[in-house]
């Protein structure tokens, strides 16, 4: 009866043995997913560190490629200038050897000096030595005299190293380079590579024009045409030529500091334009507002030396400025 019972119970678990193989096998199979994921996580992020190194790679050869192509123009512009300078220097050999055959075959001449003149006394020897001319006055000081005619920075479109390439090929002053048309621009350019072939040089000789002319005023409003800065006014205001005055600077007026600018900021009033198109009236008005401590502020002169500057006559806006007392006309 015991046998029996136990052969019963053993009947009864029957599926406890199935199930146990499966459950191994599952656990087994999880292991060996949980080996491999690992793996496949640590092959990915490998493959994205190369990705990424390889990204790296392709932008730093970008970058070289480049700088190549920039140092080779820059040989290629290099060389040109050292033919150039080869060429001077046979020249200027064959000149001084030329000068050494022109000295050495000319005949030499003694040349007598004259008696000195015979002179009773000293008075009469002062008075036969002749009163040397008054020296001529000096001329009044300019102030464009740090701006040489070589200074070809002050033309839109032209740096230092252009500069040097103008020289090297002759084109050493304004009036050199105004008389230069686009085709002789063109070919000196093409002499120095890519790099310069694109550059437009069709302005360049009517802005020398104007620059040996001396007329700056012209000179900056052409190049404030299309709207963009005066490279020749950059290069005045470095040099100390006219003042650095920011684009639509209240104060560049004479009469106007900080705080009658803030007034006529808030009364509208922002701009060298604006202001050369307000009254006397309207500008005795903003004064008035702000309380007796402005009455003496005298606006009369402001609209039109505000529009001396809207307009970039520098050279017009100072001589008036000059001319005034304090903003006032004088008397």
């Amino acid at each position: 009866m015991l046998n029996l019972s136990i052969f019963t119970d053993f009947c009864g678990l029957w599926w406890a043995w199935w199930i146990l193989p499966f459950l191994l096998g599952l656990l087994l199979g999880w292991a060996i997913w949980a080996k491999w994921r690992r793996m496949y996580d640590d092959l990915m992020g490998q493959h994205n560190s190369l990705k990424a190194t390889l990204k790296k790679t392709e932008d730093d050869l970008a970058a070289c490629l480049k700088k190549r192509a920039s140092l080779e123009s820059e040989i290629s512009m290099l060389n040109g200038q050292l033919r150039e300078r080869d060429a001077k220097i046979l020249q200027l050999q064959a000149d001084l050897e030329a000068c050494r055959s022109a000295k050495a075959s000319a005949p030499k001449v003694a040349v007598t000096p004259p008696p000195a003149p015979k002179v009773e006394n000293v008075a009469s020897s002062i008075a036969a030595t002749p009163t040397p001319p008054p020296a001529a006055p000096k001329a009044a000081s300019n102030k464009y005299a740090k701006l040489k005619e070589d200074n070809m920075q002050i033309i839109e479109g032209i740096g230092p190293k252009m500069e040097s390439v103008l020289h090297e090929n002759g084109i050493t002053s304004w009036n050199v380079l105004a008389g230069k048309s686009h085709a002789d621009l063109k070919g000196i350019l093409d002499k120095y590579g890519d790099k310069y072939r694109i550059i437009d040089p069709n302005e360049w000789p009517a802005q020398a024009a104007l620059a040996d002319k001396q007329d700056w005023d012209e000179l900056i409003a052409y190049q404030k045409s299309d709207g963009s800065d005066s490279k020749a006014e950059k290069v005045m205001i470095k040099l100390g030529i006219i003042k650095a005055w920011k684009e639509n600077d209240l104060k560049a007026v004479e009469g106007i500091g900080p705080k009658i600018e803030g007034l006529l900021n808030n009364g509208g009033i922002t701009t060298w334009r604006g202001l050369a198109g307000t009254s006397v009236g309207k500008l005795k008005e903003i004064l008035a507002a702000a309380g007796d401590r402005y009455k003496l502020a005298d606006p009369t002169t402001w609209p039109k030396q505000a529009e001396l500057a809207a307009d970039g006559k520098w050279d017009e806006l100072e001589e008036y400025q000059d001319f005034l007392q304090g903003g006032k006309n004088p008397g």
